[in-house]
């Protein structure tokens, strides 16, 4: 995800404070820290990952910020090795937005449309944030039809390892200490594969209403997607 361009100012909120959180304390961590979820189950989750992800729907490799909260916001900010803001999405209302801040451009489509061109497989954000917290399986998430729901596998232990929906699957390769929760993220389906990597986790942050807003719409030019990657491959 490298750039060479930094953020633009104005209309587009500022990178997340986990985002220079993660950076500044160690995306690498030697020992994971032990993560347990609220008993009550997460409401949100905010941290950092890096993705290495390849296929026709998608390519991306790198590290980004991430927060999900319910009910289906949502929040990925792409950075390059320099910490600098490359791309950003944000999820709302089942809606979601691909930003480029420093052309001051974005695209809109739906929520899991956008989330498969980032990760190859179509996920809400109530999915993700069901996921990454551990609570994978345990029910459908509001707005998803039977035939759209994950298909979870559980081992003995009872933590979700592996999920399958139609042809894509995502499969737990390792967990952090504690209760289940995912750190490493195998990615597949029809020309997709991949990974996803938790560097760092935290429930129920304060909520932020800025990390999901859209000023930037009516300000930057609106461009389809096809422009979009038209633009990117200069």
């Amino acid at each position: 995800m490298a750039s060479s361009r930094r953020a633009a100012r104005g209309p587009f909120p500022s990178a997340l404070p986990v985002l220079v959180l993660a950076l500044s304390v160690s995306a690498c961590l030697s020992h994971p820290p032990r993560l347990v979820p609220p008993a009550g189950g997460a409401e949100a989750v905010e941290g950092f990952g890096s993705a290495a992800v390849s296929g026709a729907a998608a390519a991306i490799k790198g590290k980004f910020g991430f927060v999900f909260r319910r009910p289906g916001r949502g929040r990925i900010e792409a950075v390059d090795p320099l910490g600098r803001t490359v791309f950003v999405v944000v999820f709302r209302d089942d809606r979601a937005w691909f930003v480029l801040p420093d052309r001051k451009i974005y695209a809109e489509d739906g929520a899991a449309v956008m989330m498969e061109r980032f990760l190859g497989v179509a996920l809400r954000p109530d999915e993700a944030l069901e996921l990454l917290s551990g609570a994978w399986g345990a029910a459908a998430a509001p707005g998803t039809a039977a035939d759209a729901a994950w298909t979870v596998e559980r081992d003995d232990q009872g933590r979700p390892v592996r999920g399958v929906r139609g042809e894509f699957s995502l499969a737990v390769r390792t967990f952090f200490p504690g209760a289940g929760v995912p750190r490493e993220i195998a990615v597949e389906g029809p020309g997709v594969t991949g990974r996803v990597k938790v560097l760092k986790l935290g429930f129920n942050p304060a909520e932020r209403p800025e990390a999901f807003a859209t000023p930037f719409v009516g300000v930057f030019a609106a461009k389809t997607w096809d422009e979009i990657l038209e633009l990117l491959d200069r």
